[in-house]
């Protein structure tokens, strides 16, 4: 909405939804991962700003890490940071993300232990990265920490092919079957996590803005044409004083195959809602 984000932000421009930007610079990313057999995580993901439509992003990638899997010499995981910056020339997001590669020439692959993960910082420190956004004119909500729910509205990864190409993802697993899992297709984690965010603006009328990911881990494939289920769990809530809340979630996502929903998703989200906490 123009109008609603002209009197939030008191900027002319919409806002790039954060799932997009995640989404455009995790597409950028593949340019090292174009073979990859699959992404186990990603970890320390901040947004530095906000962004609007119509910037540029470059995303630089630099190898962290690499260690083999138990299997032998044919596969290794190779922990991969991540720099975006705008065309303003200012960096608008850091993150790593962990690869699980095919290794065609054992030889060459030099093992260097993953730097230790960021103690997770205190929920109130995220105040540095929230807009000063006037909540009054959004609407909100009343939201105490400890509450959960699921999203009652269930959704299929559709389109997986055609976001991989918006995204200028370059892996083979998404694109044909015979790079995937199972024989299948690998649906792009980040579709994943993009549905889990759309769950979250259903289900919290007061959500504003994603501002960071503590971690976000892909514990199981997601295919094309699954069925997911998304709940989610207010883990703290940190009053600013304005109507603005910065909120501690983790939200789950479960592929619906059989009569055992599957986890495939445990996304650690950090939120800006326009709202009260309660007691």
């Amino acid at each position: 909405s123009t109008p609603l984000a002209a009197a939030v932000t008191g900027e002319p421009q919409r806002l790039a939804n954060p799932a997009l930007v995640l989404t455009l610079a995790i597409g950028q990313s593949t340019v090292a991962t174009r073979r990859v057999i699959a992404n186990l995580y990603y970890r320390d993901v901040a947004l530095a700003r906000q962004l609007h439509l119509g910037e540029t992003l470059t995303t630089t990638v630099t190898p962290l890490a690499a260690e083999w899997t138990r299997s032998g010499t044919e596969r290794a995981k190779v922990l991969l940071g991540m720099n975006v910056a705008s065309d303003r020339g200012d960096t608008v997001a850091t993150f790593q993300r962990m690869a699980l590669l095919p290794v065609a020439e054992p030889a060459r692959l030099v093992e260097r232990a993953a730097p230790p993960a960021a103690a997770d910082p205190s929920l109130a420190s995220f105040a540095a990265i929230a807009p000063g956004w006037d909540a009054s004119r959004h609407p909100s909500m009343p939201l105490r920490s400890g509450e959960s729910w699921v999203d009652p509205l269930r959704d299929t990864a559709s389109s997986a092919r055609e976001l991989v190409r918006l995204s200028i993802n370059l892996a083979a697993a998404h694109r044909d079957a015979a790079a995937g899992i199972r024989g299948r297709r690998l649906a792009y984690g980040g579709h994943t996590v993009a549905l889990a965010q759309a769950s979250l603006s259903r289900t919290m009328p007061g959500l504003l803005t994603v501002l960071a990911w503590r971690s976000c881990d892909h514990v199981g494939p997601v295919f094309e044409d699954d069925l997911l289920e998304t709940s989610t769990h207010v883990d703290a809530v940190h009053a600013l004083g304005d109507g603005r809340l910065l909120v501690d979630t983790t939200v789950e996502v479960r592929a619906l195959r059989s009569e055992e929903p599957e986890l495939v998703l445990r996304w650690r989200a950090v939120l800006l809602v326009a709202g009260e906490e309660t007691p």
